[in-house]
């Protein structure tokens, strides 16, 4: 307990030792360091990188949009995903993991933390479309008289497109990351700082048929903004500094760039990368039956039209009464190869359906992944801003590891998950920092949103982050697959 207190208060004492800011010659970070995602990224410590699924993959890959699953059965597909998250919630929270022997009066000043997402994903045969947005804000108390506390809100916001090849086994993505930020003084609710920016996100994922792994990779680029919009900002017409509610501006906000890797391996008697089975290819012999035979008919028409003599007015008439008959011949003849057509598409549909279904539900899903984030130049955290101190971090490039399992201990109606990942401290002096993550889906009933869409079975996702001096807990509402 002695070293514990005396760590605590050489720490205090760097931090009080930094120098204070007195130019805008510096950079705010704003780098995220425990894992704040949709539930089951979140339950599987964010190592899907190579298990990009469904609407919530993007966040960990720009691929993950037109990866098409087992139970991806239409040419047109659909999904959506709608989160809650509360991290920090009970007692101190050390956001930024300044370490045990960080200065427990910045553990203890954040606070009021909220998270939620919402996503929608759109997928046309190869092609899909992904937008996932996700939204964190918590307070930051000062602890000085000198400024204000603080309020963020940052949103992350994914817009992604992909396309697959090979028979979907490679698939490959870009798109933009668009990042927005408000900080704002609790005093007297006026922006101090106001920014959003963008930047390109590219993924790939390689998943070959009939195997049981895939591997994956996604890399960011920075998101940086210079152009910062305040409320009541102020420029000293001597020195130039710029000033908002008692803060000295940083000269640009950033989000580090971001390069993750990983690779899946599933267990079990059910496949991990059955061939997806296209639904126009499906169909497509039938179509081009049904075309070939409409083309035959017209030319024979044609040509019996065609031998009639054309010099009376008789002749005429008969070749036109043939038309007319031949119009009727044909209307009915399509009719009742359209009804062929959308039984025989029923028919496949209800084929791709079984084969789906009839696989084994018994699996364990292994996954490990990689996140490297990039350096930031003379940068600051939340807390350096708040206090107006050099307390410089992002200085190093930082890795974070990621492993977790999943499983589905009750056939079609519970999944669990749990996994670990190490986060690194962006912080000169600070150690990394394990969690441990937990969580599962619960199968619910089949619903249409009020016939908005398609009949949809639902399921409900919560999830655990568990480590020192950090919780998190939250649920979303997803399809069941």
């Amino acid at each position: 307990m002695a070293m514990m207190g005396g760590g605590n208060r050489v720490a205090q004492a760097q931090a009080s030792a930094a120098p204070s800011i007195t130019r805008n010659d510096y950079s705010l970070e704003l780098n995220q360091g425990p894992l704040i995602a949709p539930g089951r990224i979140t339950g599987l410590a964010g190592a899907t990188t190579a298990d990009a699924e469904a609407v919530e993959g993007v966040y960990n890959n720009a691929a993950a949009p037109a990866v098409r699953e087992p139970f991806s059965l239409r040419w047109f597909d659909h999904d959506i995903s709608i989160g809650l998250a509360f991290p920090g919630a009970y007692g101190n929270t050390d956001f930024d993991n300044r370490g045990e022997n960080g200065d427990q009066r910045l553990i203890q000043r954040t606070s009021r933390f909220l998270y939620y997402n919402l996503g929608l994903q759109l997928q046309f045969g190869e092609l899909g479309i992904t937008v996932l947005g996700d939204f964190l804000s918590y307070d930051v108390g000062s602890l000085s008289g000198t400024t204000s506390s603080l309020a963020l809100t940052t949103g992350r916001i994914h817009a992604v497109g992909a396309y697959s090849l090979f028979d979907n086994q490679v698939v490959m993505g870009a798109g933009a990351r668009i990042v927005v930020v408000n900080i704002a003084a609790q005093t007297s609710g006026g922006s101090v700082i106001r920014m959003a920016g963008a930047a390109p996100e590219v993924g790939v994922i390689v998943k070959p048929n009939d195997t049981q792994w895939r591997v994956g990779a996604t890399a960011r680029a920075p998101v940086e903004a210079t152009n910062l919009s305040t409320t009541h900002a102020t420029v000293d017409p001597e020195t130039g500094i710029s000033e908002a509610g008692g803060f000295i501006l940083p000269d640009r906000v950033i989000q580090p760039w971001e390069i993750e890797a990983g690779i899946a391996w599933q267990y079990g008697p059910r496949p991990l990368n059955p061939a997806w089975i296209d639904p126009e290819k499906d169909e497509q012999a039938l179509r081009r039956r049904v075309a070939r035979e409409r083309a035959d008919r017209a030319r024979s028409q044609q040509a019996d039209l065609a031998s009639l003599p054309k010099a009376t007015a008789e002749d005429l008439a008969k070749r036109a009464a043939l038309a007319a008959a031949f119009a009727r011949d044909e209307q009915a003849a399509r009719a009742a190869e359209d009804k062929e057509l959308a039984e025989a598409r029923e028919r496949l549909y209800q084929e791709r359906k079984a084969r789906n279904l009839n696989w084994p539900r018994e699996r364990v899903l292994l996954l490990a992944s990689l996140l490297i984030t990039g350096a930031s130049k003379s940068a600051v955290a939340l807390e350096g801003f708040i206090d107006q101190k050099r307390d410089y971090v992002g200085q190093s490039v930082t890795l974070a590891p990621r492993f977790a399992f999943e499983s589905e201990p009750l056939a079609n109606l519970l999944r669990v998950r749990a996994g670990t990942y190490f986060e690194p401290s962006r912080f000169s002096d600070g150690t990394y920092r394990q969690h441990f993550t937990f969580g599962g889906d619960v199968r619910l009933v089949s619903w249409d949103v009020f016939g908005i869409i398609a009949p949809t079975t639902w399921r409900l996702t919560s999830f655990l982050d568990l480590a020192p001096r950090y919780q998190n807990f939250g649920f979303g509402i997803g399809a069941w697959h």
